[in-house]
């Protein structure tokens, strides 16, 4: 199962015309529909709906465990059909952050403005470099050794600030999707920028844990020699377009 800590975004997992959409089988894929609806409504709309920033952070407090329940049913029906395959499930997620780092690029500033929209691609750009050391450090073979070995208190931690990123970008995500498709959801922009920034501290916080158990020691092997933290900040401070051309960039590499 350590593939699938980091797994497809949802509901996007299950958005029309998805690759995961078209390579699982249809009852699989109604499944994934149904949680996607769930999530939708009884995580998603009360998020978005919430009267005051102070209200959104009581509530996002309180359906976290709804959340974490639903994201693990998407994950392991994912799983359980692509866990022969961990390199195509590990593709599928990183081409799901890519097409989120697109649909942000393009949609981001005019809804929630560039600074939420940078924080929202810092956030989707580390948890990105989180999957693909996943990939990379993890071995196929599950009875191999592993050089990762996070205490059981320390992978609960990460795990659960992994799937608090997933469900406050995920929100915000959905939102400025609709948005972008010419639908005009009643939700608060205030609230879609607020849960934009707080993705990137739950990344943040996942990067940095990830880091305490030597996770990702593989992915400074692969990243352009003298890039750092450091860099990524300029970047980001110079702008939505440089910050993203950077990305691209990265993902080149």
């Amino acid at each position: 199962m350590a593939y699938a800590v980091v797994g497809q975004l949802v509901p996007a997992a299950t958005a029309p015309g998805n690759e995961l959409r078209r390579i699982l089988p249809p009852a699989l894929v109604v499944a994934l529909d149904r949680i996607g609806d769930q999530i939708g409504e009884e995580v998603f709309d009360p998020l978005l709906h919430a009267a005051s920033v102070e209200q959104l952070a009581r509530t996002f407090e309180r359906l976290f465990p709804k959340f974490r329940d639903y994201y693990a049913s998407t994950i392991l029906i994912v799983w359980g059909w692509l866990q022969e395959d961990p390199q195509r499930f590990s593709a599928l997620t990183i081409r799901s952050f890519q097409e989120s780092e697109n649909l942000i690029r393009l949609h981001g500033p005019q809804w929630i403005g560039q600074d939420a929209s940078l924080n929202a691609l810092h956030g989707l750009a580390t948890i990105a470099r989180i999957a693909k050391a996943v990939a990379v450090a993890v071995p196929i073979d599950q009875n191999a050794a592993s050089d990762i070995r996070p205490t059981e208190s320390g992978a609960e931690t990460w795990s659960k600030a992994l799937i608090a990123y997933m469900m406050a970008f995920s929100a915000a995500r959905t939102s400025l999707a609709a948005l972008a498709d010419g639908r005009s959801p009643s939700a608060k922009l205030e609230n879609v920028a607020a849960l934009a920034n707080w993705s990137k501290s739950y990344a943040v916080n996942a990067y940095h844990l990830a880091k305490s158990f030597g996770l990702l020691k593989t992915v400074h092997r692969a990243t352009p020699v003298g890039r750092s933290d450091e860099e990524d900040m300029v970047l980001a401070e110079a702008g939505l377009e440089s910050y993203s051309d950077g990305l691209a960039q990265d993902d080149r590499l």
